[in-house]
């Protein structure tokens, strides 16, 4: 009588690195069509921020010392309208700022737009903005008094 039990374990070996091939060539198609997205936080190329960190985490702080920033928002759902941010100076007169700001989505960079700002003392205003898509997004606020600058980041959650 002969025995005609056979071993399944070469086949799992071998259908084992078949799967780990495949879960390999998935995983850089996935990261292929999800492709990482630059942080513009500092609004500074990558490399010019990590030289230096230490200072531009410096001047955010003295900038601190000097004004408290706040963000006005009347109607934070809302997917267009102006947005307004308040200078509180902390014993020094407000100065004309040099202000860059960029509107963004967290998620990717496709719908960035730089928006201007206009300074009436203590407020800085945008013109009118129309958010191109519902959902999450920030703010990017990068304020110079002509020593320190101030970055500042707010978040927005707009639907329709």
């Amino acid at each position: 009588m002969q025995n005609n039990t056979k071993t399944f374990w070469p086949h799992a070996i071998v259908l084992s690195i078949i799967a780990i091939v495949i879960a390999c060539i998935a995983t850089i198609v996935i990261a292929l069509k999800n492709p990482v997205q630059m942080d513009n936080f500092y609004m500074d190329r990558y490399q010019n921020v990590d030289e230096n960190i230490n200072e531009i985490r410096d001047a955010h702080k003295r900038f601190e010392a000097k004004y408290a920033v706040a963000f006005d928002n009347p109607n934070p759902r809302a997917m267009e309208g102006e947005f307004e941010f308040k200078i509180t100076p902390k014993g020094t007169q407000v100065p004309n700022f040099k202000t860059q700001i960029l509107l963004t989505k967290p998620e990717t960079n496709e719908f960035n737009e730089e928006l201007s700002l206009t300074q009436q003392k203590e407020v800085l205003k945008t013109a009118k903005v129309k958010l191109a898509k519902e959902g999450r997004w920030q703010i990017l606020l990068k304020i110079n008094d002509g020593e320190d600058t101030g970055f500042y980041k707010f978040d927005i959650n707009a639907t329709r």
